[in-house]
């Protein structure tokens, strides 16, 4: 039986969305799957020795996720394995995450057999129970579409059968480039627009203390460790260590975290007018 390690970061579940489908495609055909986070992974020191490795992620200020990036670089590097990479996105941004992501793979041993671009719904809020993507097409209502999700199914079908027959040539990964939205505009702005400025023109994380309820979720899972515990056992951000990735405010249940959401959409708007052919591509 072949062996299938998936592998995800996610912030708001839209990776691990397509993580856990990804471990489903593959267990109906009757591969061993194992779907973890990155940070599980680390942590346990895993010895699974995958046939094929599939490494997600969202896309952050044009690039994978810091904390990710760091994850993925503590990875061992695996012994005849091969890989897929994909990234999830709220269509907006020009990015060229299923690349970088290939790149690292290939230091870890691994070779490229494949990558996606995945539009998924945009998550910043309107309101509480609201993003913009639930309720607009052009940040992702309704991704995967049913045809996306086929198209992905039959790509990852594909790879399992060439593992099982041993046609296991890697692509060339120049190939995923391709995978970027290709607007001429939003290109020049992904070169001159660092993580950092993107990052720095979105609001910060804010803590309201009246609605927490001091079950320190945040501070534990805080992957940048930018929520730290006073020793009178309160709660504080350090924005400069702080990603704005708003993780935390995703898995605050007391609404206790929040942002300048209008800031975070208007932002997001401005973007999304450059960058062009914004959907789900697929390179294998």
């Amino acid at each position: 039986m072949k062996k299938a390690l998936v592998l995800y970061y996610t912030c708001t579940k839209n990776t691990l969305t397509i993580a856990e489908g990804t471990g489903e495609i593959l267990k109906n055909l009757n591969w061993e799957v194992r779907v973890l986070n990155l940070r599980s992974y680390n942590q346990n020191g895993d010895s699974f020795e995958p046939d094929l490795l599939i490494l997600g992620v969202p896309v952050h200020y044009w690039e994978i996720p810091h904390a990710a990036l760091r994850m993925i670089r503590e990875l061992p590097r695996f012994k005849n394995a091969v890989g897929v990479v994909f990234s999830t996105f709220g269509r907006c941004v020009c990015n060229s995450v299923p690349y970088d992501l290939a790149k690292e793979l290939q230091s870890k041993g691994v070779l490229i057999l494949g990558g996606a671009q995945i539009a998924m719904p945009h998550s910043a809020r309107i309101d509480a129970n609201t993003r913009i993507g639930d309720v607009e097409t052009s940040f992702g209502k309704g991704e995967p579409t049913k045809e996306n999700w086929g198209k992905y199914e039959s790509v990852i079908h594909d790879i399992a059968r060439r593992v099982e027959d041993g046609n296991v040539d890697e692509i060339n990964v120049n190939e995923l480039k391709k995978l970027h939205t290709r607007n001429a505009i939003a290109s020049v702005m992904n070169v001159f627009m660092t993580e950092n400025m993107g990052r720095n023109t979105m609001p910060p994380v804010q803590h309201d203390i009246e609605k927490c309820m001091q079950c320190y979720t945040c501070v534990s899972n805080c992957d940048s460790q930018a929520i730290k515990l006073s020793d009178e056992k309160e709660i504080s951000i350090d924005k400069k260590l702080c990603r704005k990735c708003y993780k935390c405010i995703e898995e605050c249940t007391e609404e206790a975290l929040y942002t300048d959401w209008d800031k975070v959409i208007f932002w997001a708007r401005f973007v999304h007018r450059f960058s062009k052919n914004t959907e789900t591509i697929f390179v294998a």
